[in-house]
């Protein structure tokens, strides 16, 4: 596979975690219980749904037709079973494991021999989560 296509295929993946993500932090500020922790997932999410969008401007650059991606087409199945998965996880465990996810795919892409720099600095503002939920 050409290292073109790793990429994108990465971007794929990346925008598919990236929306989970944002809604596991939505999810989460639903059910915190403190002001705090409701404002921090909810910029936690609005972090995500920002990255969501600069992943779809590289993909863009790339001339790749969105209506194309697997994100458009939600494997709804797939969403389901792997909520039922983690149904006894709570809000922060959910959220932790989004990320750590997402850190694994920022790696991923840092390593192919492509311009990082977007990546790299996702990878250091992905925080998980450092609430009293």
């Amino acid at each position: 596979m050409s290292v073109k296509n790793k990429y994108i295929s990465v971007l794929e993946q990346l925008l598919i975690h990236l929306k989970n993500a944002k809604l596991e932090y939505l999810r989460a500020a639903d059910v915190a219980s403190q002001t705090e922790d409701k404002r921090y997932f909810n910029q936690q999410a609005l972090l995500r749904n920002r990255f969501f969008h600069e992943v779809l401007s590289q993909l863009q650059n790339e001339n790749i037709n969105l209506e194309d991606l697997v994100v458009r087409n939600f494997n709804f199945d797939q969403l389901l079973i792997s909520s039922i998965k983690g149904l006894k996880n709570s809000a922060y465990e959910k959220c932790l494991e989004a990320d750590n996810h997402l850190k694994e795919l920022y790696q991923k892409t840092m390593l192919l021999p492509i311009d990082s720099s977007l990546f790299e600095k996702q990878f250091e503002k992905n925080r998980v989560c450092h609430c009293s939920s």
